[in-house]
């Protein structure tokens, strides 16, 4: 034994030393050591302070501030617990410096300010110990800056060592492959693995879904569906899990319907193999015979000035989270508050939620036959249409009155554009370029669009500038999913501010059960949280590591990466907001659905070769070529070349004066004389579309003058 021991620690020596900035080992006696060095801070004067950046650390808000901070998340070995973390550093005075603090959060049109502490003391922040799939993962900040009356300190090097003992294995651990590939992407020391035993597992049913006996049929056709695809996939009814007493517990606040289901998920999880979670009901509180299944109502808090009596605001969100997060119980002291983080934990410093999820949730707020139908049809529909139109994304942003870069959703929507491949094509609807109108959007949406992104003003029963009634205007039959950071919409209990309900479902349930509109929609249960003066909100942390998760870590399934979105931000969880918008970003669909890429890729390019810079006189004489504008007297002939790589894939050029489309062609050359009156600035643009959709743009500034 004391030689596997010593082995381990060779092992984890070598593995770390070779990581930047750091070293981690461990010795026979169970202690895991990190040495963690940090080049000299960074500073730059801003608006409210100085912002401190060390290269290797991430900006994080604490006790208000803004500070450097890296990041760790070290696996426990097999069977281990923390017995203490030792954390050590020598600081060195870098300056008097007023540091950044967090800038306030807007909650719906309230500004809401965080209060801030005096100083940054510790070395560290604790964020918890999560399991993810059986294993248990140590997630902290160390903090090599701190803070105390103008002065500010730093340290070159930090040392940790995590004291291990003899502890419990998690009770969630399967041993299944894909399990081990899935925490691999989550943690630090992956090596660590192999201390976890391979076992055999069984696997009954990959894809659950739970519904009521009313509904059992109908969502058998879709249970019927996925079999087809090689998922197995069992139908379960809420009143059957009910009466079975495996499922029970002899405390009566964790003995309700909620509490139930959970065990039941638990148990599916560990004995059939299950991933995948579709939740086939309703959640109204507020009518009995729509709460279907009934959703946790989870605490979180946004700290500041209030929007009500107190001195910060608070929320019970229904999420679906805790169906999700299967380790604990979410609720140890027992009280009325639900996934509490440390600091209302009165039992001990541990964090209440789970915040690793061991199977992906998605829900169907369904509450009739009609309903259940259009769910099925519209997920099966995409799932099997190889459309032109998957091509198509529409980022949606609209003015939001936040101030400067916040002043517009376009801007933040402008941060997940680099994000999107090139095979997709990009249409922007923006309140800052262009005021749109729900009329425009409704025509766009049933041209066909695939995926949509949206950053708005919302209600319960309205969003993207539509309301409920104004669904039934969409006739698509090429669905969409859509993400929106918009406030209440995905209030899936009907809720409004403040504890008042509406007969009439949300938003996001109209959207993807009514006939028409999306598959699938992640949207807010309550208020969506948007930062004054900026767009690193903590809507939009959680709405680009989603769009980060489908294109650039290819995770496609909208189960998945809706989860991995929160998890990848687990280390800020305790940020003002975080927490908040971790629990209401509820998927509305089928969580095993795979965004599909278009079928056929074609690549464009488009130059202007006419009007360049210079002065053109009667569309034939072209002067002064050197200058660094464009000047027109009369008639002007726009000219452009373009290419398709394959070739051939042009479907039509279109001419734009100021937006305005003057020309369409579709063979060579594409060639427009542009004979109108016209005098002052003007824009000119020309699109280029190939025949499976995709789009590009090139325009010009000009001076014209044509009497």
């Amino acid at each position: 034994m004391k030689n596997k021991k010593i082995c381990l620690a060779v092992i984890m020596f070598f593995a770390f030393y070779s990581l930047s900035g750091s070293i981690i080992n461990a010795d026979e006696n169970s202690i895991i050591k990190i040495s963690y060095k940090f080049k000299e801070p960074v500073l730059k004067e801003v608006e409210n302070g100085y912002r401190i950046k060390i290269d290797g650390c991430n900006l994080h808000e604490y006790n208000g501030f803004i500070v450097p901070a890296k990041t760790v998340r070290v696996l426990l070995p097999y069977g281990k617990e923390i017995e203490k973390i030792k954390v050590s550093g020598k600081r060195k005075f870098l300056g008097n410096y007023e540091i950044e603090k967090e800038k306030p959060l807007f909650v719906g049109n309230k500004k809401v300010v965080s209060m801030t502490k005096d100083s940054v003391e510790r070395l560290y922040e604790k964020v918890g110990v999560y399991g993810l799939r059986g294993y248990n993962i140590l997630v902290m900040n160390i903090l090599p800056v701190s803070y105390e009356n103008g002065k500010v300190f730093y340290c070159e090097k930090i040392d940790v060592e995590i004291v291990l003992k003899e502890g419990k294995t998690n009770n969630l651990y399967r041993g299944f492959e894909r399990d081990r590939n899935w925490v691999k992407a989550y943690i630090d020391n992956d090596w660590i693995l192999d201390t976890y035993p391979k076992q055999k597992s069984s696997e009954k049913y990959r894809y659950l879904i739970i519904t009521n006996e009313e509904f059992r049929n109908a969502f058998q056709k879709f249970a019927d569906y996925k079999e087809s695809k090689g998922m197995k996939t069992k139908v379960v009814t809420v009143e059957k899990i009910i009466r079975n007493s495996s499922f029970w517990n002899s405390t009566p606040i964790f003995n309700d319907t909620q509490a139930k289901i959970r065990n039941f998920i638990r148990h599916a999880y560990l004995n059939w193999g299950t991933d995948y979670i579709l939740l086939g009901g309703d959640g109204d509180a507020e009518n009995d015979t729509s709460n279907i299944i009934p959703p946790r109502y989870l605490y979180a808090t946004s700290v500041g000035l209030p929007l009500s009596e107190g001195d910060f605001l608070e929320a019970y969100i229904p999420s679906d989270v805790y169906y999700a997060c299967l380790d604990g119980n979410f609720n140890e002291d027992m009280d009325d508050k639900w996934g509490e983080n440390y600091t209302g934990n009165d039992l001990n410093e541990e964090d209440e939620a789970d915040l690793y999820a061991e199977v992906w949730i998605g829900r169907a707020c369904v509450d009739s036959i009609e309903e259940v139908n259009n769910f099925v049809n519209k997920t099966i529909s995409y799932e099997e249409k190889d459309d032109e139109y998957l091509i198509q994304i529409l980022l949606l942003g609209e003015y939001l009155g936040f101030g400067g870069p916040a002043e517009w959703g376009g801007n933040h929507k402008d941060k997940i554009a680099p994000l999107i491949p090139s095979s997709y094509n990009i249409t922007k609807m923006y309140d800052r370029e262009k005021e749109w109108d729900k009329y425009a959007l409704i025509s766009t949406l049933n041209n066909g669009v695939h995926i949509v992104n949206h950053d708005g003003h919302g209600w319960t029963t309205y969003a993207l500038k539509m309301g409920n009634s104004d669904l039934r205007r969409l006739k698509n039959t090429k669905y969409f999913i859509l993400y929106s950071q918009t406030c209440l919409a995905g209030s899936f209990d009907n809720w409004y501010p403040q504890d008042r309900y509406y007969e009439d479902d949300c938003f996001a349930e109209h959207l993807t059960l009514d006939e028409y509109g999306a598959f699938a929609c992640i949207m807010n249960a309550r208020y969506g949280l948007g930062r004054e003066n900026s767009t690193d909100s903590p809507g939009e942390r959680y709405d680009f590591s989603f769009f980060e998760a489908l294109f650039q870590e290819k995770i496609k399934e909208i189960g998945r990466a809706n989860h991995y979105s929160k998890e990848v931000n687990v280390w800020r969880i305790n940020e003002n907001g975080m927490r908040w918008t971790y629990y209401q970003t509820n998927l509305f669909g089928d969580p095993a659905v795979s965004i599909k890429e278009p079928e056929e890729v074609v690549s464009i390019n488009i130059s202007m070769n006419k009007p360049v810079n210079g002065i053109y006189l009667f569309d034939r004489m072209h002067v002064f070529p050197s200058m660094n504008k464009t000047v027109v007297i009369g008639d002007i002939t726009v000219e452009v070349e373009v290419e398709t790589n394959p070739p051939g894939k042009i479907e039509k050029i279109n001419f734009y004066v100021n937006g305005e489309l003057k020309e369409s062609l579709t063979d060579k050359p594409y060639k427009w004389k542009w004979d109108e009156r016209a005098f002052g600035k003007y824009r000119i643009e020309v699109k280029a579309c190939a025949v499976n959709g995709k789009c590009e743009k090139v325009g010009k500034e000009i001076f014209i003058l044509n009497p």
